[in-house]
């Protein structure tokens, strides 16, 4: 059944506000992952993609945080910005998570809606994403918001860990 998402509201955040994209990650990702990936390896991904040190100087670098929020609880966050490979044209959707019990309602295709149009208001004309190869769900939702996949890519992110991932994009 659809959810209303009258309550639903997709915010900026600001650099004071990062430790609440921490607080989602930390409890999202054991939720979303546990699935296909070791509890080493998200307790180690978490440290290396979401401490908030990390995530200061992503933005200190010009990314884009968003925090979502159902009324006023935060359920989910997202962040996006230009592409190291390609900046001029291309932007990269580095997290898109929401809450599991928020899943299927429709609010992740709010959130991918919204990334689009502000990547589009700011001139680039490609989206790119990774996504984990095992991460059905997450693949099935990009695909039926027009992402495609264009490559794989295995990462070694060091501690014993890959990435194996698939990229996606969608033209702008």
């Amino acid at each position: 059944m659809p959810y209303d998402v009258a309550n639903i509201t997709i915010c900026s955040a600001s650099k004071e506000e990062l430790p609440i994209v921490v607080d989602l990650a930390e409890r999202i990702w054991p939720q979303v992952y546990h699935k296909f990936l070791s509890d080493g390896q998200i307790r180690y991904m978490l440290k290396m993609l979401y401490d908030l040190p990390v995530l200061k100087k992503e933005y200190a670098a010009g990314t884009r945080f968003d925090l979502v929020f159902d009324g006023g609880e935060p359920i989910g966050f997202a962040s996006y910005g230009p592409c190291p490979v390609h900046p001029h044209f291309c932007a990269k959707l580095h997290k898109l998570y929401l809450d599991t019990k928020y899943h299927g309602r429709g609010i992740g295709t709010m959130v991918l809606c919204h990334i689009i149009k502000e990547t589009r208001d700011r001139e680039y004309r490609v989206l790119h994403l990774n996504v984990n190869k095992k991460n059905q769900t997450a693949i099935q939702a990009y695909e039926r918001n027009g992402f495609h996949k264009i490559e794989e890519s295995v990462t070694d992110i060091g501690g014993g860990f890959i990435m194996d991932d698939y990229i996606m994009e969608i033209k702008l």
